[in-house]
């Protein structure tokens, strides 16, 4: 997708998280993360993830979803 192409290239060093949480017990049930064009759309696929979970009996008021950005150091890998 376009948003993909575009972290990509202007935003290789923009990092993700999302995981999806369930509130009464505190299990994180799914986690995706990833950089640049890795970072795009992973809040949603946490969201779908809820949804296919709360279909098969999980109380969807028991799920969140909780994402965090940061920025990675250029040379962090150096």
């Amino acid at each position: 997708s376009c948003s993909s192409i575009f972290n990509s290239i202007f935003l290789p060093n923009k990092c993700k998280q999302c995981e999806l949480m369930n509130l009464t017990t505190g299990e994180i049930l799914f986690s995706n993360q990833g950089c640049g064009g890795n970072n795009t759309k992973l809040e949603e696929e946490a969201q779908l993830k809820a949804y296919e979970l709360s279909r098969g009996g999980s109380g969807l008021c028991d799920l969140e979803v909780r994402c965090e950005e940061w920025t990675k150091e250029k040379n962090a890998e150096e």
